[in-house]
């Protein structure tokens, strides 16, 4: 070992940030922290790093580490299981549920600026079934044949607006701009 080496007190400060970030898989050449110093340095060991580049593969390990934990911030609470009222003869908890869910989808794929889901949910049931619903408990007034035949119209509808945008410019839009 050379006087422009770097010295072991780096070395092992190098190696114990990149096990924190996983990047250490055994004693080969090919795992993520040394593909990471031949790409910052073009040298293939940790051992033939100078001072300086020991010091530039810290750094950069200590960036990703920073990005890492920024990240993973803990949550403030953590989310109940949504509980439906069920009236007797009604729609059960688990097709509201299922309703909910397919008008998570439909959102996602045909949005509708400015109309809630719950506003677009009672236009819904008051078109397909002539039955009065409120936002607040849009499927407290349906069967659960009508329930049932909610929710099959349902995915139907969030598999056309799902393949609409899977064939639209806005698609390839933001597909481009994922790769770049």
């Amino acid at each position: 070992m050379g006087m422009l080496n770097i010295d072991n007190g780096s070395k092992r400060r190098i190696y114990a940030i990149a096990a924190s970030l996983g990047m250490v898989q055994g004693h080969d050449h090919e795992d993520p922290l040394h593909l990471l110093v031949q790409g910052l340095t073009g040298k293939e060991g940790i051992s033939d790093l100078t001072p300086a580049e020991g010091q530039l593969v810290e750094q950069e390990l200590i960036r990703r580490k920073a990005r890492q934990h920024q990240g993973t911030q803990p949550r403030q609470r953590q989310r109940r299981k949504r509980k439906y009222e069920e009236m007797p003869g009604g729609v059960t908890a688990a097709q509201q549920g299922k309703i909910w869910y397919l008008m998570g989808e439909l959102a996602t794929y045909d949005p509708k600026p400015g109309v809630s889901l719950q506003a677009r949910l009672c236009g819904m049931i008051e078109k397909q079934f002539h039955v009065t619903a409120f936002p607040a408990q849009p499927c407290r007034f349906l069967t659960r044949e009508q329930g049932a035949a909610l929710i099959e119209g349902l995915k139907d509808q969030a598999t056309r607006a799902e393949l609409e945008y899977l064939h639209s410019s806005k698609y390839r839009q933001d597909q481009e701009a994922a790769y770049e």
